[in-house]
Formats: structure tokens, sequence, C-alpha cells
């Protein structure tokens, strides 16, 4: 029997797990630290505020997110995949056991992007990062983040995309095809992980169509942001 996309997926992650911070700092030339930044401003995070961090991985954003809600909030970081959501709890335990930050305010947990563990209305911002692309239904997993939003609270989408600047589109499609695969291979030893990572991006629909899912999936004031040229996509969107 053939697997599903959501297992390929989750064992993709799970043997790309101990380089995963390290390639995705490389491979976007470091930029996906701006990128988080500017996704976190839209999610329009207050102290004392209750955060959904979806797809947390390494629990890079869930840490971020923490920052800006402070001891009095919480950040819930949810992830498909084990191995790399130990990854995250580590890294979590370490930032507590320093002292630095507000990373006790954060717990970690096993979960599906399209049936999440929560009650309606649950969370005052929704958050997810590189991972709608990998999701089984992008409709579903939308669905799924409107639900657990607080009425008044936002939906964030943060994803690779593809540039809209002419003059970049044929230098990206060298290092999509030709970089990416050579050194995210080189360093994980996983090829065939850095393959699937243009494919998804080149099959994942443009800007306008995801904003037309989140209007379906209930979102107010959907907004798109292009960043670096297009190379990521913040998606944004208000639960009435």
């Amino acid at each position: 029997m053939a697997q599903s996309k959501e297992q390929r997926v989750r064992e993709m992650f799970a043997q790309i797990a101990p380089t995963y911070d390290l390639l995705n700092t490389l491979l976007s030339c470091n930029l996906h630290h701006g990128w988080r930044a500017a996704a976190l401003r839209c999610a329009r995070l207050r102290p004392g505020a209750r955060v959904l961090d979806l797809a947390t991985g390494t629990a890079d954003f869930a840490l971020a997110a923490a920052r800006q809600v402070g001891d009095g909030g919480l950040v819930v970081g949810v992830d498909f995949c084990l191995p790399i959501l130990r990854l995250g709890q580590t890294k979590v335990r370490r930032r507590v056991a320093a002292r630095r930050g507000a990373a006790r305010t954060i717990r970690l947990a096993a979960g599906s992007a399209d049936h999440l563990p929560f009650p309606d209305d649950t969370f005052d911002a929704v958050i997810m990062g590189y991972a709608l692309r990998n999701v089984p239904s992008i409709a579903a997993c939308l669905a799924e983040m409107a639900r657990v939003t607080r009425p008044g609270g936002w939906v964030v989408n943060l994803d690779l995309t593809r540039p809209v600047r002419r003059w970049l589109q044929p230098l990206y499609h060298l290092y999509q095809e030709s970089v990416m695969p050579f050194v995210g291979g080189l360093i994980s030893g996983r090829r065939s992980a850095y393959r699937y990572l243009p494919e998804s991006i080149r099959g994942f629909p443009p800007p306008d169509r995801i904003a037309e899912e989140c209007r379906r999936a209930g979102l107010e004031q959907v907004s798109w942001q292009p960043l670096s040229g297009g190379l990521a996509t913040i998606h944004s969107g208000c639960k009435p």
C-alpha cells in the first residue's frame, strides 16, 4: 500500500531532524530569522496572550512568541513528527535552564494539523511556519487554525514561495534544482528530502489562492505580504 503524504513527510522530517536548524540557516542565507519576526508582527501578540504554534518543529517560532507574550502568557507548540519535536523540547529545556526569555511559558505536544486537540476559540493567535505546503489538505488545516482561534484573534501562516521578481526567477530555479539538493544532501545525508523541498514549493498554490482559502475558512481582513522578493510569503487573517 502506498504511503499517505502525511506519512511520507513525517518520515522525511524524522530523517533530517538532526541537521534541520543548520540547514534552515544555510539554505535561507540566514533570512529566516527576519521572516519569522515579520510573521510574529502580523500575529499582533500581546503580553499574556495564548498562542498556538502549529508545526512547531524545533520550537524557534514558539520561543520567539514566548518572549513576546511574557511570563503571563502561554505558547503551545504542536508537531506531528516526534523526533523533531524532541529536539524542540531539548531546546526549550536548555532555555529554561539558562533562564533566557520566557521559555517557561511553552508547552509542546504531538498533534496533527487537520485534527487539533483543542476546543473552539482557545487561542489569541495561531501561527504556522513552513508547513502548509506539507499538509494533506490546505483547506482542512486552515479551517482548524481558524476554529481554535478566539474571535478577534489572528491566524498567520509563513511559507516558502516562488519569487515574484522576474530577474530572480531563473537564479532561484538554478538554486532549487542544483544548490539546494547538493548542500542539503551533503549535510543531512538525505538528498531526496532536499529534492522534495523545491517540488513542494513549485506545487504550492499562489498567494491569491491561499488568501481565498483563508476566506473560505472564515477569516476576515485577509492579506499577504511577500518577503525577500517573494522567496517567502506571510498570509494573515482575523477571526470575526
